[in-house]
């Protein structure tokens, strides 16, 4: 997938590349290389590309290389504030200067994998697989939330939202949390999934068992 943002008189393209490589036959190539470890090369996990117009004109480009649990481009990536591109990328977020994408400062908000980043004031919360976090606009983490289980769901039920005064969780295991923006939990309610009785399904031999042999 792919995403546009629009900022002043930029557009602003961001969307996958497996195909890059950090070889002279790369099949495609960016201004900038941006990675944790500077001046290595090493197999990436996701590779965000960048590109940025204006008047259909390119002018700059970028493209990160994180390790961690992979993450595509969806619509929650990234953000704009002020003049800078606020990015996450496997568990790793970025700040991008608009439209240098010079890099500001790089955090390592969960241990995992950063599947969203949100604003929240003058702070971005992250939703990671194994906790919630806060950033300040100098990429300091002001806390991070965990819970019993991972903060993913494969089937019902939303394991992230946000609302005015508070957020709602929820873990692998069906736990909800409720927890303010200070990080500090206002509500759990504790899932009875360890609880239910386990189910044994016996299957019926298409034989009986003195025959299983001959």
């Amino acid at each position: 997938m792919a995403i546009t943002l629009l900022h002043k008189d930029l557009r602003i393209q961001i969307f996958d590349d497996s195909a890059f490589n950090q070889t002279a036959d790369s099949p495609t190539s960016y201004d900038k290389v941006i990675q944790a470890d500077k001046d290595k090369q090493y197999s990436s996990i996701s590779q965000h590309a960048i590109k940025i117009y204006r008047d259909n004109n390119l002018i700059s480009s970028a493209i990160i290389l994180a390790t961690g649990g992979g993450t595509g481009v969806h619509s929650d990536t990234a953000l704009i504030d002020e003049n800078n591109l606020i990015i996450r990328c496997c568990n790793k977020l970025f700040s991008l200067t608009l439209p240098e994408l010079t890099i500001n400062w790089m955090a390592e908000p969960d241990l995992a994998t950063c599947f969203s980043i949100h604003k929240y004031q003058n702070s971005y919360i992250t939703h990671g697989e194994t906790s919630i976090a806060r950033i300040d606009k100098n990429g300091n983490i002001i806390w991070s939330y965990g819970g019993a289980d991972i903060f993913v769901r494969l089937y019902d039920g939303n394991p992230f939202e946000m609302h005015e005064t508070y957020i709602e969780l929820m873990d692998f295991n069906g736990s909800i949390y409720k927890i303010d923006y200070n990080g500090e939990t206002i509500d759990h309610q504790e899932s009875d999934y360890y609880k239910q009785q386990p189910v044994t399904v016996y299957l019926k031999p298409k034989k009986p068992w003195w025959k299983f042999w001959a």
